[in-house]
């Protein structure tokens, strides 16, 4: 059975005796963090992925807040001017 086609992008890589390999010429970015998962077969499948905290997760389910604000960066005419100065003082 033949295997898949390689294309020129397609890096050779080598894992050393502890089961590291380097990815770099592969086209991974460095300081970037990535969800590694498996496949039955031993394909290896990295996709980009952020860490937010959970009180982040919940805000970002809170569909109706984050509409909002991205409504207001589309119009940032609505924005107003506070002087904080003058909240402070009451």
């Amino acid at each position: 059975m033949p295997g898949p086609a390689h294309t020129p992008q397609d890096a050779v890589v080598e894992a050393d005796d502890r089961g590291r390999i380097s990815l770099g010429r592969a086209g991974v970015q460095p300081n970037q963090r990535y969800v590694a998962h498996v496949e039955p077969d031993g394909t290896v499948i990295l996709t980009p992925a952020a860490v937010v905290t959970s009180y982040e997760a919940r805000f970002l389910q809170n569909m109706g807040l984050v509409e909002q604000i991205e409504d207001n960066r589309a119009h940032p005419e609505r924005l107003k001017k506070v002087d904080r100065k003058a909240r402070r003082r009451g």
